[in-house]
């Protein structure tokens, strides 16, 4: 999962440089590919036209990869953004996001209170 890689979200983070961002999200995507992991890729606010989509530097490593655009800040809660991640069969998932709380914490106590 990758959660909200974002031009716009990206420059709200001040823990790390933008450079150190892409460089380990990048480094996931490339891992991921080579391994053969699914990866599911979500947005917020594009449609609404608030923001842009993601990275084209993410997108570019992950070309098979459409993102799953969400009107609301809660990804788990998302009617696309679950059911693909679902479908991927996988019981183990490997989260990136940006904000711990929204995009981490939320989703994973969810998704391990559901098994």
């Amino acid at each position: 999962m990758l959660i909200d890689y974002q031009p716009e979200q990206i420059r709200t983070i001040t823990s790390s440089s933008t450079d150190e961002i892409m460089l380990n999200v990048l480094a996931l995507c490339k891992l991921a590919v080579a391994y053969g992991v699914p990866v599911i890729v979500s947005t917020v606010g594009v449609d609404m036209g608030v923001n842009t989509g993601t990275s084209a530097e993410i997108l570019a490593e992950l070309p098979s990869v459409t993102e799953i655009d969400r009107s609301g800040v809660y990804a788990w809660e998302d009617a696309e953004y679950r059911p693909a991640i679902e479908a991927t069969g996988r019981r183990s998932i490997i989260m990136a996001g940006l904000w711990t709380e929204v995009c981490l914490a939320f989703p994973t106590i969810d998704m391990q209170a559901e098994g």
